[in-house]
């Protein structure tokens, strides 16, 4: 108890040092899970198809709506994921109306492997088990839908059913495989990111859309048991043999997906071409983070040490040791490092909330910001026993 209200004196004794350290010591903080944040990015959108872009196969972009059994019967003993399409009409809209909405269907792998950003509402992977129909919508749609309303979607023969929208995106956000939808803005890599469209109100002026869960919708009303299958999707052939792989390639290239097929052996090379472009810039600018780290650490414990060094040699002519003195060191440096937390939290907040970013407090972020408290809680410790074990009291009193 006494070791920590010293500490909370020491806090207190000099206000303007000690912003000066939290200051800086949250800076680091800050550029370090920025850093961590804009690293993992470059795998995020790998990471979900991971175990497809590593087979053998084909990513393709069904341009026009296919029915599924169409491909599966030509992709025989071969696995097969799709982005699906509906053909759907909203509150009495008729075929020949204007704005009709962008209908898609995704299965739960799909669902899970990305979620978007959302303006209001939940995305698909926490829809409400209610026994009602669900679904999200893109901002700034011409019916103005919001989460919390109800809409009655009708298929081409006048088929409805009732749905609650339970999400609304928010604005430029990558949705998966959507080709309805504009192509990110690293388009013709032929890699990972062909998987996904971006949904940006400034240039879809004229496009909306809804987005379902395929195994919600597939035995109502509106879909009779066969989703069509459109936009970008796997074929994957690990276990064809070479004669229908061939006959499959054929048909895909040809008939199927004639625009965009293109054998994941190729996408799985230009993803890492990509990811290791993306990180040998950023591997040195964490290098250089990292000896920051140290130097600020090291700078900061030994003025903070060297501003209270009468401090502690009071303390120990009336009975402390130095090693108590380190520890009480230690202590106040660990508030310093909460409260740098703190700091650093809330400006994060701050940044994420006004603008669209990477920046995000998952696992490595908070891992990272664990290893730079660490260090400097470590040399907490033993810079005052270094500084200190070498100085007699009387020595730093007359200095004083």
């Amino acid at each position: 108890m006494i070791i920590i209200k010293s500490a909370v004196k020491q806090l207190k004794r000099n206000p303007l040092m000690n912003i000066l350290i939290i200051t800086e010591l949250a800076a680091v903080l800050t550029i370090m899970i920025i850093l961590i944040s804009l690293i993992e990015s470059r795998f995020e959108y790998y990471l979900p198809f991971s175990d497809e872009f590593g087979g053998e196969g084909y990513l393709c972009n069904f341009e026009m709506p296919i029915a599924e059994s169409d491909i599966t019967e030509l992709a025989k003993n071969g696995r097969c994921e799709f982005t699906y399409y509906g053909q759907f009409y909203v509150n009495g809209q008729q075929p020949d109306d204007e704005n009709i909405p962008c209908s898609v269907m995704y299965d739960d792998k799909w669902i899970n492997a990305y979620t978007p950003t959302m303006q209001s509402g939940v995305w698909l992977d926490n829809t409400p088990d209610d026994g009602k129909y669900h679904a999200v919508v893109t901002p700034k749609n011409p019916l103005k839908l919001k989460a919390g309303d109800a809409i009655k979607v009708s298929d081409y023969d006048g088929k409805s059913i009732d749905v609650e929208i339970i999400g609304v995106l928010n604005d430029k956000q990558y949705v998966l495989g959507c080709s309805f939808f504009s192509q990110t803005d690293v388009v013709g890599r032929n890699n990972f990111f062909d998987m996904y469209y971006t949904y940006n109100t400034e240039v879809e002026a004229d496009k909306w859309g809804l987005f379902f869960s395929k195994d919600e919708l597939i035995d109502s009303p509106v879909c009779s048991g066969e989703a069509g299958v459109y936009g970008m999707g796997f074929v994957m052939t690990d276990d064809m043999n070479e004669s229908d792989r061939k006959a499959l390639e054929d048909a895909l290239r040809s008939e199927l997906a004639p625009e965009y097929t293109k054998e994941l052996s190729e996408i799985r090379q230009n993803s890492f071409a990509y990811i290791k472009e993306q990180l040998y810039v950023l591997l040195p600018i964490a290098l250089c983070i990292f000896v920051l780290t140290l130097i600020t650490t090291v700078s900061v414990i030994s003025i903070s040490v060297n501003s209270q060094l009468r401090t502690y040699a009071i303390l120990y002519i009336c009975g402390a040791k130095w090693r108590q003195c380190a520890l009480i060191s230690f202590v106040y440096s660990l508030m310093i490092g909460l409260v740098s937390c703190a700091v650093c939290s809330i400006a994060l907040a701050a940044v994420t909330r006004m603008t669209q970013t990477v920046i995000k407090y998952g696992r490595y972020e908070i891992l990272s910001a664990f290893l730079v408290l660490t260090i400097f809680l470590v040399f907490s410790a033993l810079i005052p026993h270094l500084i200190l074990h070498g100085n007699k009291p009387k020595e730093i009193l007359k200095k004083e």
